[in-house]
């Protein structure tokens, strides 16, 4: 590998490697929050939905859509917090922004209902759900409403401007690597490494051959003048 193109593959790694080690902290994370507030919005439409399941009550809509959203936002979450190797996540911030128009969707449908109801005693029950409850279900919504639309806006950025960044680094590293070459040069310290290199990548091409050959002169010469030697 010429010494420049090793300076740069270096240089580049010593940059972005804490920038990925964030990244992936700040993705576990944030995707991990989107888990928890879905899985606690499934519990609490689910509830609904399975009691009109179990006393044979016709489904309403709300809930059905409700649950489904946060079951989906649930199983998105834990997708893109998995490590994709051949496909960046952040660029299906589409996806993100799609759950967040769904979860507000879900969330005005609800506080139309439940925001609107008189805090007293004679409504503390609404088509079989306790309304505190379900007020406290609505800002949760919210909640998640806001959540995808962070992640869909950082994907965004990351998508589109970092790009920009990119090319400033690449285009740094090209200088550095180019004065670092021209000093080596001057030094003829270039030249010795670069011969270097080459002894080093053609011993280890010879090694395999070359040692099979002379392993039994060398077990002989270690016999005679090695530590158990006559």
């Amino acid at each position: 590998m010429p010494l420049k193109s090793l300076a740069t593959k270096f240089g580049k790694g010593a940059i972005t490697k804490p920038i990925y080690i964030y990244e992936t902290w700040m993705r576990l994370v944030g995707r991990g929050l989107q888990l928890i507030f879905a899985l606690i919005v499934v519990g609490l439409y689910g509830s609904r939905v399975s009691s009109d399941h179990s006393h044979d009550r016709s489904q309403a809509v709300q809930w059905v859509y409700a649950l489904f959203v946060s079951s989906l936002s649930a199983v998105t979450a834990v997708a893109f917090a998995i490590p994709q190797p051949f496909f960046k996540t952040a660029r299906l911030f589409a996806w993100d922004f799609t759950l967040f128009i769904l979860w507000i969707a879900a969330f005005g449908t609800f506080a139309v209902i439940f925001l609107r109801i008189p805090d007293d005693d004679e409504h503390k029950w609404y088509e079989n759900t306790r309304v505190s409850v379900m007020r406290a279900a609505v800002w949760i919504d919210l909640i998640n409403a806001l959540f995808w639309l962070a992640t869909g806006g950082y994907g965004c950025f990351r998508t589109f401007v970092s790009r920009k960044v990119d090319k400033k680094i690449d285009h740094k590293l090209e200088q550095i690597e180019n004065k670092v070459g021209d000093k080596l040069e001057e030094s003829g310290m270039g030249a010795k490494l670069g011969n270097a290199t080459k002894v080093v990548s053609v011993a280890s091409k010879v090694a395999p051959i070359v040692a099979p050959k002379h392993a039994a002169k060398l077990d002989r010469l270690n016999k005679l003048t090695g530590p158990n030697a006559v």
